[in-house]
């Protein structure tokens, strides 16, 4: 044995050293997709660099030649190794686990048996010896045919790894790329001293130069490890969540890793977020949120979203996100707009309140009275039915309110071109003919919007009728003006204004026991405005001026 350790030697040895300190920093991440198989990888290269290493020391031709036989073993199998890595790096454990990759694995295993009897029928290599080189124990010999195509296959498997690895480059922009691309580049230094080497190309043909060549190799891991979080932020998270195809449905999908951070988008999760994909990902997804947060332990939540001034309420449901083989990558969370729903469930509150309070006082009196008419037969009796027509009046007025509320804002009808003048003129004719008063009508005559008409007209109705009938002798005044994209409709009085407690009642968009308002028209005017996507907006501080902006132009998918 030279007691001179040779330069390659010592190349070797230190590309099995780096190699043990990334199989060290692999402990972490054991469980992640695609580990063990790069764990595998890492250990056949280990293994391939000590032997090689010692067997440039060694020049007894029985040791030397058993030791080249391990290097053999290296190249036969990093091949299918990190295929396999790649295969599960990337998502794609189906092919992994499909039973004709596993059939695959015949091919490096056939080579393992041809290499390790190859003394006995020498149809990998022949004419072996051991020859003084780069200051060590070279190897001397033939590669045949079989040894060639052993070789090849071998590179063929590193190969397509390396195109798996690199199409996360192209098919995922930068949210893989540092890691994809130094894991895709650390087999090329290697792979092409093992091809030159195998066709007898070099300074010292006698010499294998891979083990050297793995230093960058090993590098370039440890770059993707350490810098770059390989194994914390994976492409297969997404590439599973591809294949659930959420991007053919129109309900907003988010897929995020373990860890909350946006992995994909849909295109309607990107309209719900007003935001495009590639600016989400890797973001954590709460902070697309109105201040709620989405506790990633797969249950369910509430959360609402802010755009354009419009918020929208979405029920939440979380899948935990699994490969073929059980591992959890994350989650798919996917949102339910729930805005109409809580609107209806807030309407029928206020329904059942209307109904156990207001018609049912007005129940009351209809009773007291025909109690009376029964007990007294003159006297008063035209008072007392008077009374009653009065009381049944309202009631009826009232049912055809509440009838109106449930149905308003059902969104159905699509938007018409509306001449607000006409409209307008069309309400104060009937509010006048039922309550008298006097309404003027600031409107520009050709001032349209693109809206829908009966529920612009309930809004509009109702709070001309709410002056009218609580101010008497109201001077009221109906305007309305274009700025910008909307159009601002005002209709004003110069009475007391509506009650603080009223207007509360309709900030807090909902009503107690204690905290009612007494009618139903207000109600009215906030749900049409809602519904309309418009805003709304009292002031009392000189009588009552209600103000609504609408948006000129709203289109049937807004509508829906």
């Amino acid at each position: 044995m030279n007691l001179d350790l040779p330069w390659l030697a010592l190349g070797s040895f230190a590309s099995g050293i780096g190699s043990l300190y990334l199989l060290a920093q692999l402990r972490a991440h054991w469980d992640k997709p695609g580990a063990r198989w790069f764990v595998a990888t890492i250990v056949t290269q280990t293994v391939w660099c000590f032997a090689y290493g010692a067997a440039l020391l060694v020049f007894d031709p029985t040791v030397r030649l058993a030791l080249e036989m391990v290097t053999w073993l290296g190249i036969i199998w990093i091949g299918f190794c990190f295929l396999s890595f790649a295969l599960g790096y990337t998502g794609r454990t189906n092919v992994l686990e499909s039973w004709w990759y596993r059939a695959v694995a015949a091919l490096p295993l056939a080579g393992t048996a041809l290499v390790v009897t190859n003394p006995l029928h020498t149809a990998v290599w022949q004419g072996f010896r051991v020859v003084p080189a780069a200051g060590g124990a070279g190897a001397e010999y033939a590669v045949l045919p079989a040894g060639l195509l052993t070789i090849i296959v071998a590179m063929l498997f590193v190969s397509f790894g390396t195109l798996l690895v690199f199409d996360t480059v192209v098919s995922y922009g930068p949210l893989y790329r540092r890691e994809a691309l130094a894991v895709g580049l650390s087999p090329i230094p290697p792979g092409a001293a093992v091809l030159l080497w195998a066709g007898g190309v070099g300074p010292v043909p006698a010499v294998n130069l891979t083990t050297l060549l793995f230093l960058p190799h090993v590098v370039l891991d440890l770059y993707a490890f350490v810098r770059s979080d390989m194994f914390e932020f994976h492409p297969a998270t997404r590439r599973a969540g591809e294949r659930a195809a959420i991007h053919d449905i129109a309900t907003p999908v988010a897929i995020v890793d373990k860890q909350g951070r946006v992995v994909n988008l849909n295109p309607a999760a990107e309209e719900m977020f007003a935001v495009d994909k590639h600016e989400a990902l890797t973001e954590p997804l709460n902070g697309f949120l109105a201040g709620d947060t989405i506790e990633t332990d797969g249950g369910g939540s509430r959360v609402s979203t802010e755009t354009g001034g419009r918020r929208r309420e979405y029920k939440v449901r979380q899948t935990a996100l699994r490969d073929e083989s059980g591992t959890q990558l994350g989650y798919t969370i996917v949102f339910q707009d729930i805005t109409d729903e809580i609107r209806r469930e807030r309407r029928l509150e206020v329904l059942n309140r209307f109904l156990r309070h207001n018609v049912r006082n007005e129940s009351v009196v209809i009773q007291a009275r025909a109690e009376l008419l029964a007990s007294e037969l003159d006297g008063e009796q035209a008072d007392h039915a008077a009374t009653i027509e009065r009381s049944v009046t309202r009631l009826v007025e009232s049912g055809e309110k509440a009838r109106t509320l449930a149905e308003a804002g059902t969104g159905d009808a699509a938007p018409e071109p509306v001449v607000l003048a006409d409209l307008a003129a069309e309400v104060v004719a009937a509010a006048r003919e039922e309550h008298g008063g006097e309404v003027a009508v600031e409107i520009p005559d050709d001032l349209r919007l693109t809206t829908q008409s009966a529920l612009l007209e309930i809004l509009l109705a109702n709070l001309v009728e709410n002056a009218l009938q609580h101010v008497p002798d109201a001077a009221v005044t109906v305007s309305a003006a274009v700025d910008g994209d909307d159009v601002v409709l005002t209709v004003s009085d110069n009475g007391p204004g509506v009650p603080e407690h009223e207007l509360g009642v309709l900030e807090r968009g909902r009503e107690t026991d204690l905290n009612h308002g007494s009618g139903i028209g207000l109600w009215l005017v906030r749900w049409t405005a809602t519904t309309l996507e418009g805003d709304l907006d009292f002031d009392t501080s000189d009588g009552t001026t209600a103000t609504v902006r609408l948006p000129r132009e709203r289109t049937a998918a807004e509508a829906a």
